[in-house]
Formats: C-alpha cells, structure tokens, sequence
C-alpha cells in the first residue's frame, strides 16, 4: 500500500452543520446552517429550468459571463475575478498557489483554513480572541514575511464583523511586511452598514463571496474571489476545469442583478426584525445572521434540543466546548428554541 504524505497524518475532516439527524418528532427544524431563512428566491426556479437545456454542453471553464457581472457589480475589472465551486475550492486554491510555511487565522473560525493549510505540511498559528473577540492588533504583531492570514468577516462562528478601520490596520501591516490577507466575507450580506473592503485594491489582499448563504442555495456550489489580476492568474493555473457547473453558472447570473438585490434587502430586513426580538430575550448579540450562546454543556444540549425536533451546531470543533452556534430562522421557529434555551438558562 502506498502511504499518504506526511502532512496528512492526524488530519482530520473539517466538522460541518447541515448533517441532519431525525429527532423522535419527525422533521428536524435546522438551525445548524446559517442559510437565508427566507430563500431560495422563486425566480431561480426560471433559471434551473432555461439551464438544464445546456447539460449536455461543457460548462465555461472560464465563466466568462458571470466574471463580467461580478466585476460590474463591484466596479472592477473581469480579470480580477474568479469564479469558484463555493468558498471551499477558493481557499484551497489560495493555500495550494501562495502558502509556503504558515498560515494564520483566529483561534476560533472555520475549520477548512486550518485543513487546508495542514495539507499542505504548512504550520498553522490560530491567534488568541481574548473575550472571544478578534483583535487586530495581536494579528498584526504576529505577521511576518510570506504569512497567509485568513479573517472571516464576520467571523464564523462568533458573528463578529471587523471594520473599514480594524481591517485596514491588518491590510496596512500585510503591505509592510509582505504577507497576503485573505477576507472570507461569506455572511457579509447579512451585516447591516458593511464597508465595501474591495475598495482597498491591493496585491496582499484576497477577498472571497460566497453566493450559497444569502440565498439559501447551498446545493449550488458557486462562490467567487476578487484580488489582483497577478493573485487570479496564479489562482487560475491550478482551478480545476469545469468545477462550476452550467447549472451554478445560471444561478450566479441570476442574483447577480436587480431581482437577487431586492431579494436581499427584503429578507435582510426581515432577519433584522428576529434578531431584534432573539437579542432582547437572550441577551446575546451578533453582526451576522448566527449566534453562539453558552449552555455549559453543548453536546449535551444538543442532544436534548434534537429530542425536541430542533439541530443546532455544537461549537466543540471550534474549541468552544460550552457552545452552541445557531442561526436566525422564521419568528416562529427562533421562538421555539428560545423558550427552549430560557429554560435551560
């Protein structure tokens, strides 16, 4: 038998929501992905239907045409734009075409950074949140040369959304001493008032946008990175082709526009009024479309809250063993895990 390289030893695959398991009540009410709860909009419908006519073509491996509506849409050019199959082939891409010895990343994000980075046989330094916060000014006092620094903003799972002002002093130490800043903005959509950070234009700084959340579509793998023409081309050398399929293709075309915007505003006004009322009655507070919230025991609760046809994600992957993460659903639906939750306080 062949063995596996030596950095994949003591891998293991990243934890995700989404798994749903079968509570005693029948259907399990998911409160574990922190998707729209209002989507998918009817009008993809439309899409899917005009885009199995071309299933049995190729798919552009380039996608052209939803390049070009990108950089419309954010006033840049096409070639500073790369279309992926979600957000995860985007970091995988970025860690195979620029990490070289380390990766950094807050101690408490998304797993698949680290993964990644381990893969490659990269160290991987998860930098302290003192009161699960992320502070810039400790990520700056770590960075050095060639560092690739990964920042979910707002930050999975902790809902944290970092300023114009706090990511400009990351960007500003990346451009000194040479390292690149990769912005995952996956649950941007969701943050009320977002600065528009592609503004900043520079070569140490990678931006990704995933379409999947916003619009609940998460059985479309299609998500996108802008950066540099330079940074792209490297990406474009080792993209897989064909990953995103026509049907992906489509779909991104489709909310890239009028109706995906006023879709938005309409259910981002919607998820504010909830969080309104699940702030006031827990006590807790987020810039996203999730919440942490200790339990004490979070394994523990979740196990009960799935008796009661309810999943929420148990934080314990994320080094946060009292935790649990849940998202913003319909009113009715956060109601029944907050008096759930107000009875185990």
């Amino acid at each position: 038998m062949v063995k596996p390289r030596t950095a994949l030893h003591g891998l293991r695959v990243c934890e995700h929501g989404g798994n749903v398991e079968r509570g005693k009540e029948g259907e399990v009410i998911d409160f574990s992905v922190n998707l729209n709860p209002y989507g998918p909009p009817d009008f993809i419908s439309d899409t899917i239907k005009e885009a199995i006519k071309e299933i049995n073509l190729y798919p552009d491996s380039e996608c052209s045409e939803l390049r070009e509506k990108v950089a419309q849409k954010f006033g840049c050019e096409a070639d500073e734009v790369l279309v992926g199959a979600g957000v995860s082939e985007l970091i995988q891409l970025v860690v195979l075409s620029f990490v070289k010895n380390r990766v950094l990343m807050p101690k408490h994000t998304y797993g698949e950074y680290e993964v990644a980075a381990r893969m490659m046989g990269a160290e991987a330094e998860c930098i302290e949140m003192p009161a699960l916060r992320i502070k810039p000014e400790l990520i700056v006092e770590k960075m050095k040369p060639d560092d690739v620094v990964f920042i979910c903003n707002p930050n999975n799972p902790t809902g944290q959304y970092l300023g114009k002002n706090e990511v400009e002093q990351i960007i500003e130490e990346a451009e000194r001493v040479d390292a690149l800043v990769v912005l995952d903005e996956a649950y941007v959509d969701f943050v009320s008032d977002a600065f528009s950070s592609h503004k900043f234009s520079t070569q140490n700084m990678i931006i990704f946008r995933s379409l999947t959340k916003s619009f609940a579509i998460p059985g479309v793998r299609i998500g996108y990175a802008i950066s540099s023409k330079a940074n792209i081309k490297e990406m474009r050398k080792i993209k897989v082709p064909w990953s995103v399929s026509v049907v992906a293709q489509k779909i991104g075309m489709a909310v890239i526009g009028v109706e995906g915007a006023d879709f938005l505003a309409k259910t981002r006004e919607k998820i504010g009024r909830s969080k309104g009322k699940i702030e006031k009655a827990l006590g807790i507070h987020s810039d996203a479309n999730f919440y942490i919230f200790d339990v004490g025991n979070a394994r523990e609760v979740k196990k009960k809250l799935l008796k009661q046809g309810i999943q929420v994600r148990d934080c314990t992957s994320f080094g946060l063993l009292s935790h649990i993460r849940f998202s913003v659903r319909k009113d009715e639906e956060n109601e029944l895990l907050m008096d759930f939750l107000k009875g185990e306080l």
